[in-house]
């Protein structure tokens, strides 16, 4: 993998000229620079025996003038034949490099009681989104979390001043992966960066377009990995980073590895090559007795009066083997936002339950069974533990979560081209499920065709209204060229416009026919992936592989919920790594851009790069409808795992496409993210569909964080849509959000999401000092923890002491001089010829022969 830019070398150089003879540089033996030397000498003693003897009857000193004009043409003639040449010789000086790593996974929002001693335990640095300074009044005494505390330590607590005078720095952020952020000069370069800046001659690490400016790279470190992959960091940054040149590696983490390889592993390479590890822990081993509510999971949508579960996590520290009592509330939505305090408490409680506390951060699961809840709209469901008097935290013992009473059944069309396998397993799913309404349009079926489902179409819906009643479309390799024009159009406003539901499941029947009718263009464009002509990867079974293809999730595959065969990320994973695979998939041309790849399908053997391989599961917002794309219909496969797996994953994923219908709640606008939870850190993209005249007036949204705080949501028109602006923020903290936008007329839309730490981040969220001593010891460094040893601008120019300054320099020699060359001969050969004819001229009048 090549270097990234803003790891590449920040050089400065000085440049000298060095004249040399081409000649003498030709040399290769040892005899030809003293046969040189020989030849030259002879010729001026025989000039000089010639002159003595020619020149003895003239004055003593004519006969010397004569000499030395003679002497003068032959040295310019040896000069000429010499080959003078002039070229460039570049000194580059490679600075000392240091390399921070800053942890940015999701324990790293966590906030420890503050230390007793040291600077980093201060405030945190109020460049960082979230920090205090954004805070609501009154939680200015909340101790800082453990991210906002690396940066201080950075900026406020003197490391990178420190480091400035001798070493240039490189900022690195880690989680699940590693990525540089940005090189900070030496004191002396960046001097002479400024005092270049108006000729723009400053020589940079890397493109100035790339590299981030000094206020953006801490904006980058806010806490939002999954996992914690301190060994992997470690392995890249001495694969990246200038090896001649590193002087050490500041690690600042907690040192909570949950994954990837063994950072001992990784800190022997550093060893081995002189680079010591000096890691900076941060956090907590005795993390103060509190009990939290970690996770609340429910249902996004209920139907009225349906039981259903409401599963909580408990966490604690410090309180195992005691007995709490946990409460299930239930309150009105209008309420979001007030989730501490004693506007907590309103509401109605639902039922109440008793756990027993574990210890080490270990998670316990308390389920309420919920007997349904009557009336339709939105409800806010809290999990609240009365905590025993040791609790340290009270601010965390509930967590809140939103649950939509849904009055309807949804409406689905399913669309076939024939009765194929994949279509009656779904249908006969849906049909079951009485939470559904299913209607059938089968492209071969003759007049009189009996099928399980409500209704059997003989045609498209012929209007908009029709088209309407349904909340879904499944289509099963239907032929599109079956819809005229004004079918299609129809069926891609109702998506855009009015938030339907459209799921499109690739054949191998007929797929390549209308694909080559120009007149589907509308059906191409709303599918999430680029289509083309015989793009078949393998046809359908029995022709198609011979071994079973297994699907390779993305990131954003993993934590989708509506793809989750269990109720938790790690166990779905677990689930789906034991399904075999499919047989076949439509080998598109690759997601177009704004789409979301969830999973793709591997070739056999294992060929090409992860993106060469076929998109299996893929979607997008078009518009503010939902658009779901999978390569073949066999996910019906689940069933050789359970057949609850294929039931599960259908149901989800129908309500997952429908959720713009039944969470419309405005005619005027749609208000859509793209799941209803996400990992803390994670970048929330939201969609707001507006009527087109009333796009301009909306500018901006907020979401309200857990502890009250108010994030701006910009909003920006999305190109070739019109009507559709898009914007995101960060969910930096734990809890429950609401996204609120304004449209005029005193109209508000809302909508709630859930931010969560990853299980992996859950399961140890103290700091782990054996192995961070372990990565000390084992390359040379020295472990600090910030808890125990304080920090201090003084501390800051310790460790920088201790790091050896490997600033080294290099010379390049340029090419040679063409001009000065030329000019330099024609000197030569001009003064010669001068000389030469001067003489000639003296002899003449001294009526020499």
């Amino acid at each position: 993998m090549p270097p990234c830019p803003c790891c590449l070398f920040a050089a400065t150089e000085s440049v000298r000229h060095r004249v040399t003879s081409g000649l003498i540089d030709g040399f290769s033996q040892w005899w030809q620079m003293p046969a040189l030397v020989l030849a030259v000498a002879s010729l001026a003693g025989f000039i000089v025996w010639m002159y003595r003897r020619d020149a003895a009857e003239l004055p003593r000193g004519l006969g010397l003038l004569l000499a030395a004009l003679r002497l003068a043409a032959v040295a310019a003639l040896v000069a000429a034949y010499l080959d003078f040449e002039r070229t460039a010789e570049h000194e580059i000086v490679f600075p000392s490099r240091v390399a921070v790593l800053v942890d940015s996974s999701a324990s790293m929002t966590l906030r420890d009681e503050a230390a007793a001693t040291g600077a980093a335990a201060g405030a945190p640095d109020a460049s960082l989104p979230g920090a205090a300074g954004d805070a609501p009044a009154g939680s200015a005494a909340e101790p800082a979390t453990r991210a906002e505390r690396a940066v201080d330590v950075l900026r406020q607590g003197g490391l990178l001043a420190a480091l400035a005078p001798k070493h240039e720095v490189s900022v690195w952020r880690f989680d699940a992966d590693a990525e540089p952020l940005v090189v900070l000069p030496t004191t002396e370069a960046a001097a002479a960066a400024r005092a270049d800046a108006g000729s723009g001659e400053v020589r940079a690490a890397a493109d100035a377009d790339d590299a981030p400016a000094d206020g953006d790279w801490a904006s980058r470190l806010i806490a939002r990995g999954y996992e914690t992959r301190l060994g992997e960091a470690l392995a890249r940054v001495l694969d990246h980073e200038p090896s001649g040149s590193l002087a050490g590696v500041i690690v600042l983490t907690d040192g909570a590895n949950n994954a990837g390889i063994d950072p001992a592993s990784a800190v022997a390479a550093l060893g081995r090559a002189g680079v010591p590890v000096f890691p900076l822990g941060v956090g907590s081993d005795r993390l103060p007795a509190n009990v939290r509510v970690a996770d609340v999971i429910v249902p996004s949508r209920v139907f009225p009066g349906d039981r259903f579960a409401v599963t909580g996590y408990l966490q604690s520290q410090g309180l195992a083997g005691q007995t709490v009592r946990v409460e299930l509330v239930e309150r009105q939505a209008d309420d979001a936002g007030e989730d501490r305090g004693p506007a907590a408490a309103a509401g109605r409680v639902i039922d109440t339950a008793e756990a027993v506390l574990g210890g080490g951060g270990e998670l316990v699961a308390v389920r309420f069974d919920v007997p349904g809840l009557t009336a339709p709209g939105r409800r806010d469901l809290v999990v609240r533990v009365i905590p025993p008097a040791a609790d340290r935290a009270p601010a965390d013992d509930r967590q809140v979560a939103e649950v939509e009473v849904v009055d309807r059944v949804t409406q689905v069309l399913l669309m076939a081209g024939g009765p194929s396998r994949e279509y009656q397993f779904m249908r006969n799913i849906l049909e079951r499920d009485k939470s559904f309404a299913v209607d059938v349009l089968l492209g071969t079926a003759g007049k009189g065709a009996s099928q399980d489902a409500r209704r059997i179409l003989a045609t498209f819906p012929g209007t908009a209204e029709e088209l309407d009643a349904y909340d879904v479309v499944v289509a099963f390799d239907y032929d599109w060229r079956r819809l005229d024009a004004a079918a299609q159009s129809r069926l891609e406003n109702w998506v855009s416009r009015e938030s339907g539901g459209l799921v499109m499941v690739a054949g191998s029947i007929f797929m390549d026919a209308w694909l080559s009718d120009p007149q589907t263009t509308v059906i191409r464009n709303l599918h999430p992936v680029e289509l083309r002509r015989t793009g078949r990867l393998v046809a359908d079974v029995p022709g198609g592989a011979e071994e079973p293809m297994p699907l390779v999730f993305s990131r954003d595959g993993l934590d989708a919920e509506f793809l989750w065969l269990a109720s938790s990320r790690v166990a779905s994973q677990t689930i789906w790594s034991e399904f075999k695979g499919i047989y076949s998939c439509f080998d598109s041309g690759g997601p177009k851009p704004g789409a979301t790849v969830y999973a793709r399908a591997a070739r056999p053997g294992g060929a090409g790069s992860p993106e060469s391989n076929p998109v299996f599961l893929a979607g997008q917002f078009y518009g503010s409808g939902n658009v779901f794309f999978m390569g073949s219909g066999e996910t019906w496969r689940l069933r050789a795992l359970d057949d609850a797996l294929h039931e599960r994953l259908v149901t989800q994923l129908v309500r997952h496409v429908s959720q713009g219908r039944l969470l419309r709640g405005s005619q005027r606008a749609r208000l859509l993210v793209d799941r209803d939870r996400f990992a803390v850190g994670a970048t929330v993209m939201v969609r707001l569909v507006v009527p087109e005249g009333e796009a301009a007036a909306v500018r901006e949204g907020r979401a309200h964080g857990p502890d009250g705080t108010a994030v701006p949501v910009p909003l920006v028109s999305e190109r070739d849509r019109p009507g559709t602006l898009q914007g995101t923020f960060v969910a930096s903290r734990e809890g429950g959000w609401r996204i609120d936008v304004e449209l005029g007329g005193g109209e508000t839309l809302s909508r709630r999401i859930q931010a969560r730490l990853p299980d992996r981040e859950l399961e140890r969220p103290r700091l782990d000092r054996g192995v961070l001593e372990q990565v000390a010891t084992l390359s040379g460094g020295r472990a600090r923890f910030l808890e125990v040893d304080g920090w201090s601008a003084a501390d800051a120019r310790g460790l920088a002491a201790m790091l050896e300054d490997r600033s080294r320099r290099e010379y390049e020699t340029g090419s040679a001089d063409a001009d000065f060359k030329r000019r330099l001969n024609g000197i030569l050969l001009g003064l010669g010829a001068g000389l030469l004819c001067v003489e000639w001229i003296i002899r003449r009048l001294a009526k020499l022969a």
